[in-house]
């Protein structure tokens, strides 16, 4: 388990395995569609009573065909060396049917809100694959270097087709749920529980090879759901939910034939998948306070996943040649939580705000056939404060990130990446229409890969001015990353793999905009409180939106700004 820079060094010190020279030429098309039918009725005779209906088609079809060679070199194995021409030709089309039908029966006088509602749902789906392979005859003095690789629409003369590299495939997948479940709908409370059975099915042929053939399997998944809203108050509710779904594996992880298009990496499905049952559950917690002008929001969300559909890779130390396949394994699930306090200070001109973000993932896969199952933890606490007035906003808060990726495979020690810095804005309100909004950011990364760490300056600032008697014409100038500075540096983990990431991104530039707002309301808000007793705008970090939105007597955009430049 290794990161990008660790494996090229690696590469650099060990003797060549292969070398290829290769070529592709592809021409092909693709259609789709779809189309949707619902009706609904209410009983006008009995109050509360109603039944839906709903119909959904879709169908694509892919055709494509390629030419390929190769040319490669084992150096391991110099017997094995081959030069390979062949012409693939793909066809896929699929045909989806999918209906749901939902009865709603009001249990008792319909004025207490309490319901009975059963609906069940059964869709059909219908894949279907050709890949024939054929091989060709590589043309005398055939190379890359003054060489230009055929294109054909159909199997050439002198084509041999491949019968163990080709297939015609036909997949059924097949799925229905029957829920039943207790609907309560009153001023406080929005409660929507019950069961869930999901059976579902599905069968394989190979027309070419009935020795592939996969006879009909079924799965069968039982799992409540519930979606339920409470509100103590206009300004403060609780909301709940959850619930469970079945996904079905792609054509491309199905299909048993390998592709040997890239023969260095050749990739083969597996019909004997199962499909995948994922359950996620969400928290929602928000409460404001006129009053006071505080806000307070949490969320918790968490999923996880059964049958989870991974790569199963494996390499031939003495070629190289990575074989693809795919698998079923459990052990995928992730939490994720945020905690966010937005509170004024008796002086209503300041105001503080606390974040706390964290995240978990595990996920399961394998690495060179080893099962592996890895984890990234995630911590991002933040504070700060703002300070406004009619013609002055001005927000400061310190930044501070901790990430920690571990495996159960002990091919390298535990990773830790800390990031931390500040960030802060202001906006200037000057008279007759000016404004001047500026941010700076200082962010300091460590723990990545060697020349991964990195230390930057952000630094942005816009002028805007805003004419007409409602000031709805706003003209600006925005100039982004003034000290040209900016990196772009991300970890990514996963059950196979740690990876550092840097990427390229558009440093020092200046755009102009011109905005016109139509159906202002600005004329009203100008009646209303002044900006101070107003609620609070957001969190800092938001500013005045880009174009320099303003309306009345000292307004601001508020949390319906957005940030300067681009996201960090």
């Amino acid at each position: 388990m290794q990161d990008s820079a660790t494996l090229l060094a690696s590469l650099v010190e060990t003797d060549k395995v292969n070398s290829n020279r290769s070529m592709r030429a592809n021409r092909g098309n693709d259609y789709n569609a779809s189309g949707r039918l619902i009706y609904t009725h209410k009983f006008l005779s009995r109050p509360g009573r109603s039944i839906s209906a709903q119909v959904n088609y879709t169908f694509s079809n892919t055709r494509e065909r390629t030419t390929t060679w190769n040319d490669i070199i084992y150096y391991l194995r110099q017997e094995d060396s081959e030069s390979i021409l062949e012409f693939l030709d793909s066809k896929q089309w699929s045909n989806s049917l999918e209906g749901r039908l939902t009865w709603t029966e009001p249990l008792g006088n319909p004025i207490r809100g309490n319901y009975l509602e059963v609906a069940y749902k059964a869709s059909m789906r219908y894949n279907n694959a050709d890949k024939i392979t054929y091989g060709l005859p590589v043309p005398e003095g055939f190379d890359s270097f003054g060489s230009s690789l055929p294109e054909y629409n159909s199997a050439p003369t002198g084509a041999v087709q491949d019968d163990d590299l080709s297939n015609r495939f036909r997949n059924r997948f097949s799925t229905q749920e029957l829920q039943v479940g207790y609907k309560k709908s009153t001023t406080t409370l929005n409660l929507n529980a019950g069961l869930t059975f999901s059976p579902s099915s599905s069968k394989s042929e190979d027309l070419i090879n009935p020795a592939r053939n996969i006879d009909t399997r079924w799965v069968f998944n039982v799992a409540p759901y519930l979606r339920v809203r409470y509100k103590f108050s206009k300004q403060s509710s609780l909301m709940a939910h959850y619930r469970a779904r079945t996904s079905q594996p792609s054509l491309t992880q199905l299909q048993p034939v390998a592709d040997v298009s890239d023969p260095l990496n050749i990739k083969i499905g597996n019909p004997d998948l199962k499909p995948t049952f994922t359950q996620n559950l969400g928290i929602h917690f928000n409460n404001y306070n006129a009053t006071t002008q505080q806000s307070i929001f949490a969320v918790a969300n968490a999923s996880f996943a059964l049958n989870n559909i991974v790569s199963r890779t494996i390499t031939d130390p003495n070629t190289g040649v990575r074989t693809t396949t795919y698998a079923n394994a459990n052990g995928n699930w992730n939490v994720f939580g945020m905690f966010m306090l937005n509170q004024p200070l008796r002086n209503r001109k300041w105001r503080f705000m606390t974040r706390f973000n964290g995240r978990y993932s595990s996920s399961a896969g394998y690495i060179d056939g080893q099962f592996n199952r890895s984890g990234n933890l995630t911590l991002s606490p933040t504070a700060g404060m703002t300070f406004s007035c009619d013609v002055f906003q001005m927000t400061v808060n310190p930044t501070y990130s901790f990430q920690m990726a571990t495996s159960t495979l002990q091919l390298q020690k535990n990773r830790y990446t800390h990031a931390y810095g500040f960030d802060a804005d202001a906006s200037v309100y000057l008279p007759f229409g000016l404004e001047l909004t500026t941010d700076l950011s200082f962010s300091k990364a460590t723990g990545y890969s060697q020349s991964f760490d990195n230390t930057q300056w952000l630094w942005n600032a816009q002028l805007s001015y805003s004419v007409l008697r409602d000031k709805s014409l706003t003209f600006s100038v925005r100039a982004y990353d003034l000290l040209g500075q900016k990196k772009n540096v991300s970890r990514t983990v996963s059950a196979n793999m740690i990876s550092d990431n840097a990427y390229n991104d558009l440093s020092r530039y200046v755009m102009f905009g011109v905005t016109w707002k139509f159906n202002t309301m600005s004329k009203k808000v100008a009646k209303g409180p002044l900006p101070d007793d107003m609620p609070p705008g957001g969190e800092p970090g938001f500013r005045p939106g880009p174009d320099g939105e303003r309306s009345g007597h000292g307004e601001r955009s508020g949390r319906g700004g957005a940030p300067m430049g681009p996201p960090r």
